[in-house]
């Protein structure tokens, strides 16, 4: 295990008491304008704007869902993504209890989100990894896979997805 892999888990386990488990991580509050933007703001200043973006048939073939996805449950896909401070990364220079109070918040939103659209896929995808944070291609998305898994409903499942090489997960209907 690198160093920079251990320095992760050493920041987790500060955080968490097991990976995934949010319960004692509070949350922001968030506003929305309309039922696919939300934004709020964190302790270091930064401002989140959190988007839902319908996908488009073609786009949803060219991503490689697992099997057990049932499609036919499925009405819209969407994709979630966010910025902060305008810039599109979920990795940038912070300390990890910041980015899990926005992972929590974005838990948050998800729920929000499903009482619009309760047939629908959410897609997440990894993009833009921040070496010098400790994480590298691979980590935050195990991060977000165990996370999810840990807090969505029991009527809900997540599985690792791809577009092309881009590694996500997927939140479905069961």
């Amino acid at each position: 295990m690198s160093e920079n892999s251990i320095q992760l888990v050493s920041l987790l386990n500060e955080n968490l008491l097991e990976i995934g488990d949010l319960k004692n991580i509070i949350d922001y509050s968030y506003t929305s304008s309309d039922k696919l933007k939300y934004n709020f703001n964190t302790d270091e200043g930064g401002k989140v704007d959190v988007r839902f973006t319908l996908l488009t048939p073609l786009e949803i073939l060219r991503v490689n869902t697992p099997p057990i996805i049932d499609r036919s449950k499925i009405e819209q896909y969407f994709n979630l993504g966010y910025s902060i401070g305008g810039i599109s990364t979920q990795a940038r220079k912070s300390n990890i209890g910041e980015i899990l109070k926005i992972i929590k918040t974005i838990t948050k939103i998800i729920e929000e989100f499903r009482v619009y659209f309760p047939n629908s896929a959410i897609m997440i995808f990894e993009e833009n990894k921040n070496q010098e944070l400790g994480i590298f291609s691979g980590q935050k998305s195990l991060l977000y896979k165990a996370t999810i898994s840990y807090n969505i409903p029991s009527d809900l499942i997540s599985r690792p997805i791809k577009y092309g090489e881009i590694e996500g997960t997927i939140i479905s209907p069961k």
